[in-house]
């Protein structure tokens, strides 16, 4: 890794050598946090269905409570 990041400081120019490192850098990040991301989406999907099917019982036990 280290040697890359060598290479791409010696062969391409300062600012363009630093901006591809930061994309780089960026783009590590992403990768690392998508997994939690997908995690944190699926859990909140989950707790938001059973808050619905949760309230959707409670209209229907209010619905045969009613007299007609």
């Amino acid at each position: 890794m280290e040697t890359f990041i060598e290479q791409i400081m010696k062969e391409l120019p300062f600012g363009l050598g630093i901006a591809i490192l930061i994309f780089l850098g960026i783009l590590l990040i992403i990768w690392l946090l998508l997994p939690l991301w997908v995690l944190f989406v699926q859990w909140n999907t989950g707790k938001i269905r059973e808050e619905i099917r949760r309230l959707a019982d409670q209209m229907e036990r209010k619905d045969l409570n009613k007299p007609c």
